[in-house]
């Protein structure tokens, strides 16, 4: 009955205590309400299976009535609060036959080294993540050689891997990410033939990863060891994990050059992540035989020589992808796969929409040479990262074509020529980063470019100009000449005028100066007018006198 909402029926433990054949009950995030005491006794001599993750009211009388449930296999307290360290170990410690046990996201503090100190040998799955957990890891937990599934994430456990885990060679899941570990990676790893998912990423792990002889890990999907300070060269072992969907090995101190093998022994892989080492050499060409690979992370190393005009031959970033389904699938697990990706100017963690991104970001290397024009061909991809290299020549006119593109950064380099009109044309263009090149000419204005009205974006190119940068020069010239040619149509307009009164005003005066008849005329007929005009005065005074 999960996610029913069951927050009125106060009686919910009576009614399922009186079902004595139940043996698998479900009741996630059914908002149960507090149960006061007195319990009944218990009833449920069968119940196999129990899950109450989510119940915000759980309490310790709670626990304590479940911990009679001889026959109980799995627990899931997962989401729980008021759960504490000693009551736990009291209960879970009389669940003599369980196999499973999830105690996730409940707030648990302390040091929990005695919660499966008389645990079933059969038990296989333990679920500790986003904790407060302190401490070492236990010792007695890595005897446990059913253990199928370990998950002690987001926790602050501290000290070594403990050695006794070289006996749970049946782990298919294994994550300790986000602790406080510290100490070197243990061969022992080399013998866990099942494992699956391996994340020990964002704790303090140093040293050489080991480099297994034969080969192993032969089921390896996942790989995460990110976040550490490991050092050595490109672990060699991973040319056997033909399996490998995910490896992220960021943020770490490897050295020496991506071996050739990566594109032709992990036919499978998805997620390439290998930002913030110590790699150089050239990029190989071959990674683009990699069919499946959707993000290729190669930022922040020594990394020099062109980009592979063969990247432009990457399907999975050419075709569009839709992926329903997990990326990583173990079973009945509930585990999502989330890498950090650089794009937009952030570096965020995607999970849930992870199966659905595309992204290239080689930024912050010593690349050089031009944009190769076959990268053009990506139309699926959606982040492009190529900042911080030492590209030259021009922005390819045929970038219009990738019109999946969300995120462009091709800041701090030395290209040069115009922004590609085309650019324009990206409707799902959201960020863009054109800073510090040597660009000329107009900027667009048009379409998606009516958005990025901020300076930054293309600071650092002399030649750029218009909105939002000052205005071109030719557009100055145009408007200055404009101005003058307005003004000097003025000056002739009014010098017109004055010209046409002198001309004819003197004209006049000059004719009359020369012709004696005409001046003798002109006169006697000023002489006549005045006479007129006195006459007419004079009647008309008369008639106002009478």
């Amino acid at each position: 009955m999960s996610h029913v909402n069951l927050s009125k029926v106060t009686t919910w433990l009576h009614e399922i205590n009186s079902i004595p054949t139940l043996q698998v009950l479900h009741l996630r995030y059914t908002h149960l309400p507090h149960i006061a005491a007195p319990l009944p006794p218990f009833n449920l001599t069968s119940i196999a299976t129990l899950d109450l993750s989510g119940y915000s009211s759980f309490n310790t009388a709670v626990l304590r009535w479940f911990s009679n449930a001889s026959s109980l296999r799995y627990l899931d307290l997962a989401h729980c609060d008021g759960l504490h360290v000693e009551p736990l170990q009291a209960a879970v410690g009389a669940l003599s036959n369980l196999n499973g046990l999830c105690l996730s996201s409940c707030n648990i503090e302390g040091d929990i080294d005695g919660i499966l100190r008389n645990i079933s040998s059969s038990f296989n799955y333990l679920d500790l993540s986003s904790n407060e957990l302190t401490g070492t890891i236990p010792r007695a937990w890595g005897r446990l050689c059913h253990l199928r599934l370990m998950d002690l994430s987001n926790n602050s456990f501290t000290g070594p891997i403990p050695l006794s885990f070289a006996n749970a060679t049946n782990l298919y899941f294994l994550s300790l990410s986000n602790n406080n570990i510290n100490t070197t990676l243990p061969p022992f790893f080399c013998n866990m033939d099942s494992l699956q998912v391996l994340d020990l990423s964002n704790n303090h792990l140093s040293g050489e990863v080991p480099n297994c002889k034969s080969p192993s890990l032969t089921f390896l999907q996942s790989l995460h060891l990110n976040g550490n300070d490991l050092s050595g060269k490109f672990p060699p072992f991973l040319k056997y994990c033909n399996q490998l969907i995910i490896l992220d090995l960021g943020e770490n101190k490897l050295s020496g050059k991506i071996p050739t093998w990566v594109g032709s022994n992990l036919p499978l892989l998805r997620f390439l992540r290998l930002r913030s080492n110590m790699l150089h050499g050239a990029i190989p060409a071959n990674i683009a035989d990699l069919g499946f690979l959707q993000v290729l992370d190669l930022s922040s190393n020594n990394l020099f020589g062109t980009i592979p005009s063969s990247l432009g031959n990457l399907n999975a970033m050419v075709v569009m992808q839709n992926y329903s389904r997990l990326i990583i699938d173990i079973g009945n697990y509930n585990y999502s796969e989330g890498i950090l990706i650089n794009a937009k100017g952030s570096t965020n963690m995607y999970t849930a929409i992870l199966s659905l991104v595309t992204s290239i970001d080689l930024s912050n290397n010593n690349l050089y040479g031009e944009i190769p024009k076959e990268l053009m061909n990506l139309v699926e991809l959606h982040f492009l990262n190529l900042s911080r290299n030492h590209l030259t020549g021009m922005i390819p006119e045929k970038i219009g074509n990738m019109k999946q593109l969300e995120s462009l950064d091709l800041s701090i380099n030395f290209l040069i020529g115009e922004i590609p009109l085309s650019l324009s044309t990206l409707n799902f263009l959201s960020y863009l980063n054109l800073s510090y090149n040597n660009l000329s000419g107009r900027i667009p204005v048009s379409n998606q470019f009516s958005t990025f009205n901020d300076p930054a974006i293309y600071v650092g190119n002399e030649g750029l100009c218009c909105t939002p940068l000052p205005k071109c020069s030719k557009d100055a010239e145009s408007e200055a000449t404009a101005a003058d040619v307005d003004k000097l149509e003025r000056t002739l307009y009014i010098g017109s005028i004055v010209m046409g009164f002198i001309v004819g005003f003197w004209g006049s005066i000059g004719i009359m100066i020369l012709r004696h008849g005409i001046r003798i005329a002109l006169f006697q007929l000023i002489d006549r007018t005045c006479d007129w005009i006195y006459v007419q005065v004079a009647v008309k005074l008369k008639k106002l006198k009478c």
